[in-house]
């Protein structure tokens, strides 16, 4: 794994120097100390962009029902879903071959018994099997977003009927874009709420968001169960008209108004959309409960009231909606600062950053985690001080400006957060964060 722009593969040879971290791959990354040379070149290197940050190793293949496969080397990213092969070049070197772009994000390889290579699917938590083409599920969703079936074919910009409008009291941050969410369900079922309060919808479930900046309709998302029940994420660009929204395959860039704006690959979807999150992320009781003023009748009503009202539920709401927990809205000042930041967050981290997350941490930044719970407040930092210097701590309280997760949040390199999906600093965030540290007398 490289540092911030390339991924690489090694051939090892005891006692080899491959240059880190003077360079990542074959490019110069740190030079000051560096040797003049004796350094090893890897054998193959790709650059970050396009969905791919992350590289996953496997195995030289050594099975026989991909013939095509036998002797080369199989790799894959983790945020991308995408498999390679290496191919002899003839001349001594390399080229990669994709194989296949999976909407998974691939943890770990492994060879069976039978020397077939088995992958880790981490967001679904399966294990899967790489097998000849033509052999596994065709990808059945729809190029053009109007083909879904969820939107309104006279006017594609609007959900299509039977999806419902729903908002959450703390919006995540998806640099300065407007959004709308509808969810739909299949007819006749219903949605559970668990124990900690979490929606967790039927096989069929689709959620649907669509984003705006400056006005222009840009993207809509859908995050779809799979009848088998496993969730993935498909994403769809709008044209500049505003008529026509085409499906976007492994990820991409585009140029809004002097904006770079992020198109997700499939597999970037699912590392935020967590199964320790329960993958729709936002349906949640703490989420809902407010009010909203839906657009077919003109009439504001509590959320959760409105859901249980229709019958979208199993089982009645456990109590009356005053008494369900409620997050507060980051940016109302008639909030307590403590009730906003917490419920910030609640819904930028803690999808990643609570008990079996996909993280080499153990924070927890749910809302309702005591705050000396968090495992962050006077917590020296395990993954680097981003500079602050030896009295760096995760939350610093008191001092905003010895805390690394303020710190995290004003950066968009390999050391910032969100670590994927943001290419703005969310200012008004970051302050609250700050407002709120120097505003801590201690972790209590």
């Amino acid at each position: 794994m490289g540092q911030g722009a390339w991924e690489e593969v090694d051939i090892i040879e005891r006692g080899g120097n491959y240059g880190w971290d003077c360079r990542e791959g074959a490019n110069n990354f740190e030079l000051n100390g560096c040797p003049a040379g004796g350094l090893i070149d890897p054998v193959s290197e790709y650059p970050h962009g396009s969905g791919n940050n992350s590289i996953t190793g496997g195995y030289v293949y050594r099975g026989t029902v991909i013939p095509g496969l036998t002797g080369r080397y199989v790799f894959a990213d983790f945020s991308s879903g995408r498999i390679w092969a290496l191919q002899d070049d003839g001349f001594g070197g390399y080229t990669n071959e994709l194989l296949i772009d999976t909407p998974y994000n691939i943890s770990a390889f492994a060879l069976g018994e039978d020397d077939e290579l088995y992958f880790a699917d981490f967001s679904n938590n399966r294990i899967r099997r790489l097998v000849a083409g033509g052999g596994g599920t065709p990808d059945t969703i729809p190029d053009d977003l109007e083909a879904t079936g969820c939107v309104d074919t006279n006017d594609p910009t609007q959900p299509a009927s039977g999806l419902v409008p729903y908002t959450v009291n703390a919006p995540f941050w998806s640099d300065g874009a407007a959004k709308g969410r509808w969810m739909g369900l299949p007819d006749g079922t219903t949605i559970n709420i668990d124990g900690s309060g979490d929606f967790v919808f039927p096989s069929g479930t689709v959620i649907m968001k669509s984003f705006e900046l400056g006005g222009q309709l840009i993207e809509t998302r859908l995050l779809m169960r799979h009848p088998d029940g496993i969730w993935a994420g498909y994403t769809y660009e709008w044209n500049n008209t505003e008529t026509v929204a085409t499906r976007v395959r492994g990820g991409k860039l585009r140029d809004v108004g002097g904006q770079i704006w992020i198109y997700p690959s499939e597999g970037e979807c699912m590392q935020c959309h967590t199964s320790a999150a329960g993958f729709s992320l936002g349906p949640e009781v703490a989420q809902l409960n407010g009010d909203l003023t839906y657009p077919s009748t003109g009439i504001t009503a509590n959320q959760l009231e409105t859901l249980e009202h229709i019958m979208m539920f199993t089982n009645p709401l456990p109590a009356p909606v005053s008494s369900l927990p409620a997050l507060a809205d980051p940016a109302d000042g008639n909030e307590s600062l403590t009730d906003r930041a917490r419920a910030y967050l609640h819904t930028n981290c803690a999808q990643c950053h609570r008990p079996g997350g996909p993280t080499p941490t153990n924070l927890d930044f749910r809302y309702d985690t005591a705050l000396a719970n968090t495992n962050a407040c006077d917590v020296v930092p395990n993954a680097g001080d981003l500079g602050i210097g030896p009295n760096a701590r995760i939350i610093a309280p008191g001092n905003a400006a010895n805390s690394v997760l303020p710190a995290r949040m004003n950066v968009r390199d390999i050391n910032g957060m969100p670590p994927l999906g943001s290419h703005e600093i969310d200012t008004a965030g970051l302050n609250l964060i700050n407002a709120w540290i120097n505003g801590l007398a201690n972790c209590n």
